[in-house]
């Protein structure tokens, strides 16, 4: 009698590969949030570095001029259709962009058409977290920046319902006026920040949620925001189109007066300026010379 011999399967079962797959799923599961987390964190660290580097930029242009660099320069500023180049532009030599500041006409209004130079990517000028293409369809297609100039706690008065602000009472800024850093043909001195350099922001973020930013200045100076954002109540951290804003979670980065880098929290204390209302710890940041102290933020 001859006996049948089974070859034994070398191959998997079918319960053996669901198995198999079933590992692999619970591993990526547990790792891709730990590398998303990794690289928002590397995002974020690059846009801490950016920040650093323009607040370096800020202090070394105030050592030249014994100024910071103006919000941004108009020969006309009651007339609201005059484009002015910001502060971003004056920081040129100062983050090794000196050719292209060199090629940069100052003695005349930017072009209202962006020319190629307008258009120039800076890395500098851009968070890597921000999906904002490089030229800013939402400000006439000039290169865009994540970054935006202090102006301070006074509401940008062509955002607020009546178009007026009781401390802005034209159509543009004026140095009487505004408590920030940058404001149209501004001459902010390091003297100027009573509140102390720490206490007060200097630069903050600004995102596609908010329309982001353009580094060359103002598309017209009834469009600070292009340059410049506030720290009202209206405009808390990722609320609105003057406000501060970034995609990263939770809040948004800022360069303060003294050179440091911090993350503040969207949820730190805010305000509405009223009768009885103490200014929110938000408010106080943005102003240089109001006085008032600023606890734990």
């Amino acid at each position: 009698m001859q006996l049948s011999r089974r070859r034994k399967s070398v191959g998997f079962t079918l319960i053996e590969l669901l198995l198999v797959i079933a590992i692999v799923a619970i591993l990526m599961a547990i790792m891709l949030p730990a590398v998303q987390r990794s690289r928002a964190q590397a995002r974020a660290n690059r846009c801490k570095n950016n920040l650093k580097q323009l607040s370096i930029a800020m202090h070394n242009y105030h050592d030249v001029f014994n100024t910071f660099p103006p919000g941004w320069v108009t020969r006309d500023p009651d007339f609201d259709a005059r484009r002015g180049y910001g502060w971003q532009s004056f920081l040129l030599p100062f983050i090794e962009q000196a050719p292209l500041y060199n090629t940069l006409d100052f003695k005349k209004e930017p072009p209202a058409v962006p020319n190629r130079l307008l258009q120039t990517n800076i890395p500098t000028y851009r968070c890597p977290a921000d999906s904002t293409p490089a030229l800013n369809k939402l400000r006439g297609e000039y290169a865009t920046s994540n970054y935006s100039g202090n102006f301070g706690n006074v509401a940008l008065p062509r955002w607020l319902p009546d178009g007026l602000s009781e401390f802005w009472p034209g159509r543009v800024a004026t140095p009487r006026k505004t408590n920030g850093i940058m404001w149209v043909n501004s001459k902010c001195r390091i003297a100027d920040i009573t509140d102390g350099s720490s206490n007060t922001f200097m630069i903050g973020e600004r995102s596609v949620s908010s329309g982001a930013a353009v580094w060359f200045g103002v598309t017209a100076n009834n469009h600070e925001n292009d340059a410049v954002s506030d720290t009202s109540h209206s405009s808390r951290i990722n609320r609105g189109l003057t406000s501060f804003s970034s995609r990263h979670q939770g809040g948004s980065h800022f360069a303060l007066c003294d050179g440091s880098v911090r993350f503040i929290s969207e949820r730190l204390e805010s305000t509405p300026r009223g009768a009885g209302n103490e200014m929110g710890s938000y408010q106080k940041l943005g102003a240089r010379n109001d006085g008032q102290p600023i606890g734990e933020f």
